[in-house]
């Protein structure tokens, strides 16, 4: 058997989607990454060996600008323009490529690690894989590793402290925890695919599926024959058992799950089945949960619930807490126990290392979180945002000499400047970064958005037969609404104005005014309800519309930046018993935006200041209490976005977040098909300008863009005392607008043993 050893920057271990953004981001802030996997695919439990689709903080659109940013958010969006029917084998080659385009990450793929070696008995020296087809045998040298395993093998085998099992309700206070301790867990899944032929297929049951009239499948699940996937997750078992070393007996019942199910649907004359047959059935179970590490906090079911605003926030959730019973799809009980927090919460740092082990990294299944809040955790969209994290988090530690908790202890405020620069998943923070010459800049635009008028001609109308609402940003202040109404008949209108309570938060939570308004007979036009409100500081305000049936509303087909609209409609989920037993309920399952996406009620507001150009120096990267971006009204012409400095600047690097609309939710494989393939808000064509002595040069002609992140990199500085963005074209959005602009005097690099960001 052939050995190497060979000594990396940063190591990280496991290929599912918090291996590859935690690798992804450490190379791209120049550490020379090993990405080691012991699949011969990437994607983990997201790859075409299982096929679970990427769940994530926006909860299947339920979480209003929930999508993650990032490089998750980079998959996401470049996924829905290369493979919008959610094919899983172009998933896992963009995957593939995604770490292949990254000169600094040596892949390492079909790589078991079975050995770690400790320096120390709290500082790992190295970790050892085996390669079975080519029996080699890879040593990995290093002072920082990233267990992104999922069941922590490394971590395990380093020694870290970690928890297995349900911790008791005494252990932190929480509710849905069980009174004693205990080993159970959430089960693994199998899966399986579908296709209509077009003509009969028999199906001949193998003697080991389970016949599931004997179980309690049919009656505490729902079974569909045109589902596909995961939309069998309840396909579930082995919370009872040990998930890893009872993982081919778990995997072997799956599987008789899976053909008696298929059986059912085929042959019990219950279903108009005949031209269906199995396409693909998973042969690798997805796992869910097993160790959890402990680092110097551990989330808890408070902190999700309550949305605990963490000092040292560095990723973030929004999947509901989702408990699933241990005993899977064999029990009597709902699939699963849900704890609906009122939007997005945050992952401290502290979370994403090990406690004892100074130099090991977290990130994915394996983070420090309590049973209950990993319910919630789990899901691989957040798993990723995690994992770029981490990522930085290690090359941050690397580029200073020092061990992860340091980080925390000594270097926060300037680690979260780095993961701000890196367009990482963060929420409510806009930290300055010292190196940008932006913020030093007075900014100035061509024209900007003052008037916030939902009208479009093409408007529809709209019967007031239940209650409506609509969102939008107040700033500084708003002193009266004029609302588009159509009524033959007089009537009543009665308009209630509330806050949304935290910054990520899109509900009704505290009511700030309630107006009663007469509409007088044959009405067709604007209707102006008073409402004078000058919040502390920038928030959003959730109006909600009632009235008798014949009064009416309008509604445009169009997206407005920062405007939201709701229909008092339940989710699906709160109506299916069976599935789903709900603990804790929040507003935003009754107020949806998933059936009313890209559209708007027709309202007017005369005055906002919340899409001028300054916004795009402020720091923010995601809507936060209000859109944080630039946005020009519709004019049907280029528009400008002029920076301007006292003196001259050296440039040699400019990074653009651009607007690629975080309330669109994608998804990877087969949960649901979105129309376009382009975020429509994303700018296409733009150019970058630098004004010298003989006028305005280009510095950066973009067209056909399809990035939200955008980093112009050039092989010589120049000096200049303007910049101008010149935005020419969008990818289908009617309103120019952009998040936020950086220059750098030099290229943006982390490098060792510097304390400051210093170029190539």
């Amino acid at each position: 058997m052939k050995s190497r050893s060979q000594t990396f920057d940063v190591v990280v271990i496991g290929g599912g989607l918090a291996g590859i953004c935690a690798a992804i981001s450490s190379a791209r802030v120049g550490c020379h990454v090993a990405l080691v996997q012991n699949r011969s695919v990437l994607g983990g439990n997201s790859s075409s060996e299982i096929r679970v689709w990427v769940g994530g903080a926006s909860k299947h659109g339920i979480n209003r600008y929930g999508r993650e940013n990032g490089i998750m958010g980079e998959l996401f969006v470049e996924n829905q323009y290369r493979n919008p029917d959610g094919n899983p084998y172009l998933w896992d080659v963009l995957l593939l490529e995604k770490v292949r385009a990254e000169p600094n990450i040596s892949l390492y793929l079909d790589t078991e690690v079975l050995q770690v070696e400790m320096k120390d008995e709290q500082t790992i020296q190295s970790v050892t894989g085996f390669v079975q087809g080519s029996e080699t045998q890879l040593t990995f040298v290093s002072n920082y590793f990233i267990d992104c395993t999922g069941d922590g093998v490394v971590a395990f085998n380093a020694g870290a402290d970690y928890h297995l099992g349900r911790e008791s309700r005494e252990a932190f206070g929480e509710s849905l925890a069980p009174k004693v301790a205990d080993q159970k867990l959430l089960g693994s899944s199998l899966f399986f695919y579908t296709k209509d032929v077009g003509h009969p297929v028999t199906f001949v049951k193998p003697f080991f599926a389970r016949d599931i009239t004997q179980t309690e499948i049919v009656k505490s699940r729902v079974i569909k024959k045109d589902d596909n996937g995961c939309a069998y997750w309840w396909i579930e078992w082995g919370g009872d058992h040990d998930i890893v070393h009872d993982n081919e007996m778990i995997r072997d019942e799956l599987q008789a799950a899976v053909y008696g199910i298929w059986d059912y649907i085929k042959n019990s004359g219950n279903y108009d089945a005949d031209n269906l047959t199995l396409e693909w059935v998973g042969s690798v179970v997805g796992k869910r949960e097993y160790r959890r590490f402990l680092g110097d906090y551990v989330l808890r079911q408070q902190d999700i619930e309550e949305q605990t605003d963490f000092v040292d926030k560095v990723a973030f959730g929004g999947w509901s807490i989702d408990i699933h019973p241990a005993s899977g799809m064999y029990t009597k009980e709902a699939g699963t126990e849900d704890s609906v927090p009122d939007g997005l919460y945050h992952i401290p740092l502290r979370s994403l290392y090990s406690r004892n082990i100074h130099n090991l990294f977290l990130a994915g299944r394996d983070i420090s979180v309590s049973h209950v809040a990993f319910g919630s955790t789990r899901v691989m969209a957040t798993c990723a945002i995690g994992g770029q994290a981490a990522g930085l988090a290690a090359a941050f530690a690397w580029s200073r000499g020092i061990m992860a908790r340091d980080i925390y202890q000594n270097h926060l405020a300037e680690f979260q400047r780095v993961m701000l620069r890196e367009d990482s998943a963060i929420l409510g923070l806009g930290l300055t970064d010292s190196d940008d010459l932006m913020p030093q800049a007075s900014v100035t635009a061509s024209h900007s958005l003052t008037t916030i008028n939902t009208y479009r001609e093409d408007s529809r109308i709209y019967p007031l037969t239940k209650p409506v609402a609509f969102m939008f940003p107040v700033n500084p202040e708003v002193r009266a609404v004029d609302l588009m109404v159509d009524a033959q008949q007089a009537g009543n209108l009665q308009v209630s104005f509330y806050q949304t309570g935290k910054g990520q938060n899109y509900i009704p939570d505290k009511l700030l005014k309630t107006e009663h308004v007469t509409v007088a007979a044959q009405t067709h036009g604007w209707v102006t309800i008073p409402f004078v409100w000058r919040p502390d500081q920038p928030q959003n305000v959730f109006v909600k519309v009632t009235g008798e049936d014949h009064l009416n509303l309008r509604v445009s087909r169009q997206a407005f930046q920062g405007v939201l609209s709701f229909i008092n409609e339940p989710v699906g989920e709160l109506k299916q018993p069976k599935l789903h037993h709900f603990v804790r309920t929040s507003p935003i399952l009754k107020w949806t935006n998933q059936t009313f996406n890209r559209e708007n009620f027709v309202f007017r507001v005369d005055q906002t200041a919340a899409f001028t150009p300054e916004k795009v120096t402020n720091g923010y990267i995601r809507p936060f209490s209000g859109p944080n971006m630039w946005v020009a009204p519709v004019r049907n012409q280029p528009e400008n976005v002029t920076f301007e400095w006292t003196k001259p600047q050296t440039i040699q690097e400019v990074r653009m977040i651009l607007n690629d609309d975080l309330n669109e939710d994608l998804i990877n494989l087969h949960h649901h098909r979105t129309a376009f393939p382009i975020m429509p808000e994303l700018l296409k064509d733009f150019t970058v300008d630098y004004l010298t002595d003989q006028g305005w040069q280009t510095l950066a002609n973009i067209q056909a863009n399809r990035k939200r992140h955008v980093i112009i990199r050039l092989p010589e500085a120049i000096r200049t005392q303007r910049i101008r963005i010149r935005t020419l074209a969008t990818n289908g959005s009617e309103q120019f607008s952009i998040v936020e602009v950086r220059a750098y005097s030099t290229i943006q690099t982390l490098r060792k043993g510097v304390d400051t960001h210093e170029g190539d």
